[in-house]
């Protein structure tokens, strides 16, 4: 930990998912999987490790409520902002992002939070829940901080009433297929510092089907990956990430792996070019 620039929180948690269960177990079967994962990276010809990347303790949240153990979240990664290390939120479900996004609010005066997500999650509430998974993305926005989303393809007329009414940029799953050149579009709207919140559904379920709300015409792997060297290569600044809504299939590790795998490339790109000579 003392040497390590970039911290991971596993935060396995579910009290709110609303369709496919097991974003608790998220975390240890990304672990798991990652021991799978080769250290070097030939694209960028080294080793993203070599940065020093450490994991807390899980969060203890089964427990909570959504609003404590979002609070829970946000004490985490303010210790580790204070600290300097780079924070990486291993969820669990999407209502956790919350909590890093109000530690950053305490640090940082002026950020982007980028959105990779099927929904826009912009419900005022769901099941009669506030704080749940599904309204993670209308209580950042009662933080002072607009989102930008990217491939979404599915939400409700309010919530797509809601983003006309606010103006609030999104990029549709269908028209990433369709354009080309959107990856620099969304790097040119966001500022110099981001926040990334990756929600796994994201993907379309036949390259990520282990998640707790899939969608059919999602992202694939090169398309997300495309992205993430874009920001890099614009000179943005990743403040954090998370990645969410793993919900592991039994029998099946393509999705951990997947996530293990994305996990280190995102570190790889945006934060260990420091060891290029």
């Amino acid at each position: 930990f003392q040497t390590a620039q970039v911290v991971i929180i596993p935060a396995g948690y579910e009290r709110t998912v609303s369709y496919r269960k097991g974003t608790a177990k998220a975390p240890y079967a990304i672990f798991q999987a990652s021991q799978q994962v080769e250290l070097y990276e030939p694209e960028l010809d080294l080793e993203p490790c070599q940065i020093g990347i450490a994991s807390l303790p899980p969060l203890e949240l089964e427990q909570l409520k959504p609003k404590q153990a979002i609070g829970e979240v946000e004490k985490a990664v303010e210790k580790l902002l204070k600290q300097n290390k780079k924070p990486i939120l291993l969820g669990g479900e999407h209502s956790l992002s919350l909590g890093a996004i109000r530690a950053l609010k305490k640090i940082f005066s002026e950020f982007s939070v980028l959105v990779l997500d099927a929904h826009t999650d912009l419900r005022e509430s769901y099941s009669g829940e506030k704080f749940s998974h599904a309204c993670v993305m209308r209580r950042v926005l009662e933080l002072g901080v607009e989102p930008i989303w990217v491939g979404v393809r599915s939400l409700s007329k309010e919530e797509a009433q809601l983003l006309k009414e606010k103006n609030l940029e999104v990029y549709f799953a269908h028209q990433l297929i369709s354009g080309s050149g959107w990856e620099r579009k969304v790097a040119q709207r966001l500022r110099e510092k981001v926040y990334l919140s990756l929600d796994l559904d994201v993907f379309d379920p036949s390259q990520l089907p282990g998640v707790g709300t899939p969608e059919p015409g999602g992202m694939l792997y090169s398309q997300i990956l495309s992205l993430i060297k874009t920001l890099a290569k614009t000179g943005k600044n990743l403040i954090g990430f998370d990645l969410v809504e793993l919900a592991p299939i039994e029998g099946e590790v393509v999705s951990e792996f997947t996530t293990a795998r994305l996990l280190y490339q995102i570190v790889g790109w945006c934060w260990a070019k420091s060891l290029l000579k």
